[in-house]
């Protein structure tokens, strides 16, 4: 099972990054991204499973909340991790 993951640039040295990760949740596919990028987990998670309130994830174009980290995905998805920039 391959999920198609974006990360927004400002969570890694403003580069947008994509990268495949294996998982059947929002969740799975998180801490496959954070298994390789470390530095990540500190920028979007307020405390443990509780995101940042500044942090959104889409499956698909959709939200994932009020699941988040639960929300299921499946094979050939598209997940995103997006920070929302207050003004």
């Amino acid at each position: 099972m391959s999920i198609k993951v974006t990360l927004h640039p400002v969570l890694n040295n403003d580069v947008e990054t994509i990268l495949d990760v294996e998982g059947n949740t929002v969740g799975d596919c998180v801490k496959c991204v954070i298994e390789r990028y470390p530095h990540i987990k500190k920028m979007i998670f307020a405390k443990e499973d509780k995101l940042k309130y500044h942090v959104e994830i889409y499956v698909n174009g959709q939200t994932t909340f009020p699941q988040e980290l639960k929300y299921p995905v499946k094979d050939g998805d598209s997940l995103s991790v997006l920070v929302l920039m207050m003004r």
